[in-house]
């Protein structure tokens, strides 16, 4: 009897494990079942072949029901209708554009000469990402000509324009509560919203997208963080 028992609570912990697995790697699943928009035993039915498989055995649909309604509630901590999260402005700047190069001995210069143009002294948007064999340069299309003629000597990856920033000013709470950033990401992508670059600093988060999503991005993060 206590063998069976046991057998019992293995298996219904096995497929919660997988079950969870599932959900969280597919993020609208995650935050539909949040917001209590899907039907768990229709649900239960598309997920039952990869539960099975996951874990080799025969899976009945109530089993993966249950294991639906524990991953709800965790998502609902952090997607659910209840503002866990806040910011404390929003601001938003249009007409950018981005490089992408190959990182080389001569970009800590040219980042230095950025700098050091009047419009970015004045406050014309700036940002740049080094990693080991890339660097960015995100800037307003203002300064584009003074830019590509640092860069002319750089090879080139990848030029995108059109570009817009929308960046969050948080306080210090928010920052030290786990879940923020995946919360502000998953509801922009969520809504169908390409990312193209993701930049933070100590409580400031930069979001860079198409102008085409601008309007309709900053409608969202209101909603969700004010």
């Amino acid at each position: 009897m206590f063998k069976n028992i046991t057998n019992i609570n293995f298996y219904m912990v096995t497929i919660s494990r997988v079950v969870e697995k599932i959900i969280r790697e597919n993020p609208s699943l995650e935050i539909a079942l949040a917001k209590d928009l899907l039907s768990y035993s229709k649900l239960a039915r598309y997920l039952r072949e990869e539960v099975e498989k996951e874990t080799g055995k025969k899976v009945k649909d109530p089993a993966i029901i249950v294991a639906l309604k524990r991953m709800r509630e965790k998502a609902e901590k952090m997607y659910g209708p209840k503002k866990a999260f806040s910011a404390d402005e929003l601001a938003t700047n249009s007409n950018l554009m981005e490089i992408t190069v190959v990182r080389s001995p001569s970009i800590p210069g040219i980042i230095q000469d950025i700098y050091e143009l009047d419009e970015v002294k004045k406050g014309s948007v700036v940002n740049i990402t080094q990693g080991n064999k890339q660097t960015t340069f995100i800037f307003s299309d203002k300064i584009e000509k003074r830019v590509r003629g640092m860069l002319q000597n750089e090879k080139v990856i990848s030029e995108i324009r059109d570009l817009s920033q929308i960046s969050i000013l948080f306080s210090k709470e928010v920052f030290e509560t786990p879940g923020f950033l995946v919360y502000v990401l998953k509801e922009i992508s969520w809504n169908n919203i390409n990312l193209i670059e993701v930049i933070s600093t100590y409580t400031e988060l930069a979001l860079i997208i198409k102008e085409e999503d601008l309007t309709k991005a900053y409608k969202i993060l209101r909603k969700v963080l004010f």
